[in-house]
């Protein structure tokens, strides 16, 4: 019995030594020439994009192709990170000395893809189109492509017969760049899919400037004076809520600490895009406008990220100064 047991274990290495480990060899090598065409096909893609600065359905259709040739379904995760710089929100107003912030908003599959069912290819899961069937960038901007196999390849499968629990991974590829131009700049308006965010914030109050700072004057002790308002114009912006997303992010602010005002009310201009918001000054919070101050020097600031765009949010934007005093005595230093 030991004598046939012996026998029965040593046909099986045999077999494994004769047959599967050759082919399993054969399979790997398969295996890594996939790897190198998924490898070489990322790499192209991510340059392509990184080369002219946009991203669109065609490129991305023939990114899908050649990732074909390898007879392998993928998992596909593309990332987008937009560059934004903000002002330091601790130095907002210091126009001597003005401190930026670089950041970067993340944008997905689903931020980038519309959201479509069912399978149409072998490659992936599913059919990807683009929304508004480009993505644009700026200089600077980051763009990252991550894939891995999702099916099971032959090498994986005799692995597994010899080694349970053995991972069906065999290609995980992640790579990315930085975006150095910005050649759809130089394309006919017509051809672009992407919306422009342009805002602008003016004072709305006919308040004539004073002579010496060259800023409107407000006196706060004339209660015709604590009402400002400023008008707000977004243009070509594709949102919806506008008034909402002004309204909870708009903000008058001053030189003075802790001087943060919201804003009382919002209405619809008269021409297309436009808002009246109107801010009230509180006699109550007082102390906060002008501190131990007798004089302040406000901006009304609407921060950046606030109005969403075809594929970009908005920088920040803020109107011209304007100077509240206690009272028509205080002379105001020229700024």
């Amino acid at each position: 019995m030991k004598d046939a047991l012996s026998m029965v274990l040593a046909v099986i290495l045999l077999v494994i030594l004769i047959i599967i480990l050759p082919l399993y060899n054969y399979f790997e090598r398969q295996d890594d020439m996939s790897y190198n065409t998924a490898l070489k096909t990322v790499t192209m893609f991510v340059d392509e994009v990184a080369q002219n600065g946009y991203l669109d359905q065609n490129m991305y259709d023939k990114f899908i192709q050649r990732l074909g040739a390898t007879g392998n379904s993928y998992e596909i995760q593309v990332e987008a990170q937009k560059r934004i710089i903000t002002n330091d929100p601790d130095n907002t107003l210091n126009q001597d000395d003005p401190k930026y912030i670089e950041q970067y908003k993340s944008y997905y599959n689903k931020d980038i893809f519309n959201d479509e069912t069912g399978s149409t290819s072998t490659i992936i899961s599913k059919d990807n189109s683009l929304k508004n069937s480009a993505f644009f960038f700026d200089v600077g901007d980051k763009f990252y492509v991550r894939i891995k196999n999702t099916n099971t390849t032959m090498a994986s499968a005799l692995l597994g017969a010899i080694v349970p629990g053995a991972t069906n991974e065999k290609i995980n590829i992640s790579y990315g760049s930085t975006i150095k131009n910005n050649n759809w700049e130089n394309t006919d308006i017509s051809q672009l899919y992407q919306s422009d965010i342009l805002i602008s914030i003016s004072l709305e109050n006919p308040n004539t400037p004073d002579q010496n700072n060259g800023f409107p004057e407000y006196n706060f002790e004339n209660s015709q004076d604590r009402i400002l308002k400023f008008r707000v114009k977004i243009l070509n912006a594709d949102d919806t809520d506008i008034a909402s997303k002004i309204t909870n992010n708009i903000r008058l602010i001053g030189k003075n600490p802790n001087c943060y005002i919201s804003p009382s009310s919002i209405s619809t201009g008269t021409d297309e895009g436009e808002y009246i918001v109107e801010f009230i000054l509180d006699e109550s919070k007082r102390d906060n406008y002008f501190s131990t101050n007798e004089y302040n020097i406000l901006q009304c600031f609407l921060p950046a990220n606030s109005i969403q765009g075809n594929f970009t949010k908005n920088a920040s934007a803020s109107s011209d100064q304007l100077i509240i005093k206690i009272n028509n005595d205080i002379e105001v230093p020229e700024q």
